[in-house]
Order: C-alpha cells, then structure tokens, then sequence
C-alpha cells in the first residue's frame, strides 16, 4: 500500500514540475490577411464569351507565397469544375443558368487560405427582358422584347415551326424560393381550347422541353388548365380539369421528374379556375361550381380534401358553405384576407372578404358581402388583378379602374389607350407597376403611392392582344 501511495506522490511531484518548467509562449498571432480586390458579386456572361476575373492580392507579409484556385459548381450535372491561376479566363459554354463559384487563395508560406464567393450568371439573348403571351386572331403567340424595347415578335414559332396551344391564357415563371442561386427552371405557358394545353420552355432558350400532358406520371387524355401559378418550390400548382394538381418537389429540383403531377387531389368537387395557396399555413382553398361553396384542401406534404369539413367563425355576414354565386374572380392576398367577386342568381354583382387562418383545423372568418359598388363597369371580358396592399384594378372596355375595398372608391386610371380594349391587367413589382395590354402594345404604369397609372414604359409592334407578361430582370 506505501508503494503505491509513494507512487502516486511522485507522479504528482513530477507533473508538478513538468508545469513549472513549461514556459512555452502561447501568444500566438495570425498571419496578416491579405486585401483582395476585383472579385464582384456577380458576373452576366453570354454564352459563348469569355469570362475575366482577375483579382488584386496586396500584402506587407515578404514571406506570403500565394496559390489560386477557382471552383464552379454545376449541381444540376451533380459535379464542379476547377481551375488554377491567378486569373479566371473560361470560354463560358456551361448551360445558361446561375452558378456559384468560390476563389481560394493559399499562403504557401503558413498555410492559410482565403475564400471569396461570388455567382456567374450564364446568359443567352433571352436571359434578360420581357415575354408577351398575346392572341393574335385564333392563334397564340409568344414575343419577346429585348431591354432597349427592340421586340422579337411570334418568337415561338420561329423557333419550333409551330404555334402555340389556342386560347392563350398564362405564363408561369417558375421559381425556387429557397435556393441561392436562383435556378432556372422554366416557363410554362397555358391556353384553353385544345387537349394539352400548354408547354413548358427553356429560360434560357425559349424551346420546347415537353407539353402539360408529358408532366403527368400517368398523362390523362384531356388536359386542360384553370389558373396555375409556381409553388415556393418552383414546381407548378393549380386547377386543371377542375381539380387540385400539384407538381412533385419531394426529389432533386434539377431531376427530370420534379414538379411532375401524380394523381389529383381526390374528392367529389369540380373548381373554379382559380385556387387559394397558402404558403404559410397548411392549407390550400377552392370554390365548388356545383354546390356554389368555398371548399378547403389541407397541405401536409400532399393535398387533401377536406371540403366544408372547415370552421367558420361568424355566418351573419354570409355563409361560405352556401354562396351561391358565379364567381368572375377570387384571390388570397398575402396569405392572408381573401376576395371574391361574382354574380347572384338574379344578376347582383357581389362582393365577398373573409380571413383564412390554420389552427389545427382550418378557420374561415367572414367579414363582409355586400353588392359592388359600380357594376355597370363590370363586363364580360373584364380582367381583374390584386395588390399586396389590398387594391384591385380591374379593366372596362377601353379603361382600367383601381378599386379600393376599404372605401370602395373606384377610380379611372389617367392613362389613355387610344379608344382600344384593355385585354389584360397584371401587379408586379411589390404592387407598384401595373402591366396592361391593348392590340399591339404593353404598357407599364405607375401605380405606386400617390400614383394613377403614368407610363413608366410602352413596348409597341406586339403581335394581337396580350394577355399575359413576364418580366425577367
């Protein structure tokens, strides 16, 4: 027992003065970063050309030794390309798309590295302006204006020899919120009036990758859109032939199978062109043309129909079980309050508010129906569209009126069309340009506060009547 208390005393004693003779200098200091200039943010190549980067590396260290290296990663071909040298100089050829990229810059002498990130931006002459989806006597017809308003009209057929499905109606960008950078996924763009109605497109390129009936797992013999828009996701979502679809974004979004429909929601409900989908909460909301009632669709993954089986809070309002109304328009404005417009049984032109909330169940909160305040301004082709800030603007004849529900004040915009039909109305920007469109020409007005629709831009030699516009910046 003394022994191996005697040893563990001496073990001790040893540490001891093990620390005691440890003066080591543990004041280290890094190495001086260096100052690194000429790398921007972001970089448009053309396809085609060549791309320069070529940083500025400054130091006071004499000993620093630098190496470079440069990565581009490609993730929809899951890999990345790099190159050595104190200069990027690619002939880009990659397709047109954003990419990131990372420069690391090594100190051989200590070896430390520093990084900057930047984006290249791969362009073709289509990467940058304005599509214009337009009816030009029975066919549809696809444009596009260049930046300085030069227009490239009837753009799809010169392209593919073909037109367009008939019966124009959208085009949908589609974008992935939640990936940086941004990838190109495409247009898709709808008409009404054959059995595959519509196509989706290239950003980049404008041709053709396949028709709405070929983004179906198992197609179906008719398809035929309602309102479609592009999920937070990037993969379509909508109403065609009456029922709920949307787009598969369980895989990689660069996989030939993301955003394809499976089977619709299933249920015994026929919709309004036009769905409710909410981003925020789990749900999504429709309108029954057969029984006249808002109906609801929960969202945990899939959609499922959950019908009237929703709470409402107060029917002394109305009840959205039993509307009975032909609607001429219906729209969430930031996932939040919703809008609709539509017609009684004797010809009344309605209009109805109520919020929509998820609380474990979804809550249907009623806030007013009463008749429009001017109907004689609402006609058969009349278009409407929604601010975020809870301000419609809605077409009549040769005009467009901004319509506010908090007072119902409906007033005339200031612009002009020259006596033609406004053929459509489209809020971009944060709800501070309105796009309208006549026969052969678009116009871009000011409606930000304080504003009554001053042309900010007009693209003329368009091709028919527009009837939709994407802008791509």
């Amino acid at each position: 027992m003394k022994r191996i208390i005697m040893a563990v005393l001496t073990a001790c004693g040893l540490l001891q003065l093990a620390c005691y003779k440890d003066k080591g200098n543990y004041d280290y200091h890094l190495p001086e970063e260096p100052l690194v200039t000429g790398v921007d943010s972001l970089y448009n190549v053309f396809l085609g050309d060549t791309l320069i980067v070529k940083p500025t590396v400054t130091t006071t260290d004499a000993k620093a030794w630098f190496g470079y290296s440069w990565r581009i990663l490609i993730p929809k071909e899951f890999r990345d390309t790099t190159f050595t040298g104190p200069a990027l100089k690619l002939v880009f050829s990659l397709p047109p798309d954003r990419y990131a990229a990372r420069l690391t810059i090594t100190d051989s002498s200590n070896g430390m590295k520093y990084f900057r990130e930047f984006e290249i931006e791969g362009k073709t002459q289509f990467s940058n302006g304005t599509l214009v989806l337009s009816r030009e006597g029975n066919t549809a017809q696809l444009s596009f204006v260049k930046p300085d308003s030069t227009v490239m009209p009837r753009i799809y057929r010169a392209l593919h020899g073909v037109d367009l499905p008939g019966g124009p109606q959208q085009i949908i960008d589609l974008v992935h919120k939640y990936i940086s950078p941004t990838p190109a996924l495409g247009y898709w763009i709808t008409g009404s009036e054959t059995n595959d109605a519509g196509v989706q497109i290239s950003t980049n390129t404008l041709l053709q990758i396949k028709t709405l009936r070929n983004n179906f797992f198992d197609p179906p013999a008719v398809a035929k859109p309602g309102y479609l828009e592009s999920s937070a996701t990037g993969v379509l979502q909508g109403v065609i032939n009456g029922k709920l679809y949307v787009g598969a974004s369980q895989t990689y979004y660069g996989s030939d199978v993301y955003g394809m429909f499976g089977l619709a929601t299933a249920g015994d409900y026929e919709l309004y062109r036009r769905a409710a989908f909410n981003s925020v909460m789990p749900y999504f909301l429709g309108y029954d043309l057969n029984r006249k009632q808002f109906v609801a669709f929960t969202n945990f993954g899939s959609a499922a129909y959950i019908g009237t089986g929703y709470q409402v809070t107060d029917i002394t309002q109305f009840d959205p079980k039993a509307v009975q109304l032909d609607l001429l328009h219906f729209q969430q404005i930031n996932d939040n309050n919703c809008f609709a417009f539509g017609k009684a049984i004797d010809g009344t032109l309605y209009e109805l508010k109520f919020g929509a909330a998820f609380k474990g169940y979804v809550e249907l909160s009623p806030v007013y129906k009463r008749a429009f305040a001017q109907p004689s301004l609402i006609t058969g082709t009349t278009q409407w569209a929604g601010t975020p800030a809870e301000i419609f603007y809605f077409t009549s004849g040769d005009k467009v009126y901004r319509y506010n529900p908090l007072n119902q004040e409906i007033k005339q915009l200031v612009t002009d069309f020259g006596g033609k039909t406004v053929t459509m109305v489209k809020v971009t920007d944060n709800g501070n340009t309105l796009i309208a469109g006549v026969d052969g020409a678009v116009y871009l007005l000011d409606i930000s506060t304080g504003k009554f629709g001053d042309i900010l831009k007009k693209y003329v030699s368009i091709p028919g009547s527009p009837v939709d516009v994407v802008v791509r910046k």
